[in-house]
C-alpha cells in the first residue's frame, strides 16, 4: 500500500524542486524586484510616497516581549554572578517601591489611638 504512494510522492517533487526560492535570484521579494521601486519613484508624481511592499512593522507586544524577555534574562545573570551586590539592589528596589504604602501606614498611625489600631489588627 505504502508503494504506490511513495512513487506518486517521487513524481511530485522534482517538480516543487523547480519553483525558484524567493532569495535565490538575489529580489527580496520574488514577484516585486527591487527595480521597481525606482521606476514606481520616476512615474509617480512627487507629493505620492512610494510604498515598499511588504512593510513588515513589529506590534508592540512582540517587542515589549523580547525586551521583558532580555530584562529578565539579564537580571538573571547579573544575580548569578553577583549575588550579594543584586541583594542589595533588590532590597533597595523593594523599599522604595513600598515607601509610599509605609507613609500611608504610618500616617494611620498617628491619626488612629493605639488602642484602636490593636483591635484592628486582632479582626
Amino acid at each position: 500500500m505504502t508503494v504506490p504512494i511513495l512513487n506518486a510522492l517521487s513524481s511530485v517533487l522534482p517538480a516543487f524542486r523547480m519553483i525558484p526560492y524567493p532569495l535565490e535570484k538575489g529580489h527580496l521579494f520574488y514577484p516585486y524586484p527591487i527595480c521597481t521601486e525606482t521606476a514606481d519613484r520616476e512615474l509617480l508624481p512627487m507629493f505620492h510616497e512610494v510604498s515598499v511592499y511588504p512593510k513588515k512593522e513589529l506590534p508592540f507586544f512582540i517587542l515589549f516581549t523580547a525586551g521583558l524577555c532580555s530584562f529578565t534574562a539579564m537580571l538573571a545573570l547579573l544575580t548569578h554572578q553577583f549575588p550579594e551586590l543584586m541583594g542589595v539592589f533588590a532590597k533597595a528596589f523593594l523599599s522604595t517601591l513600598f515607601a509610599p504604602l509605609n507613609f500611608i501606614m504610618e500616617k494611620v498611625e498617628s491619626i488612629l489611638p493605639s488602642s484602636l489600631w490593636h483591635q484592628l489588627t486582632r479582626i
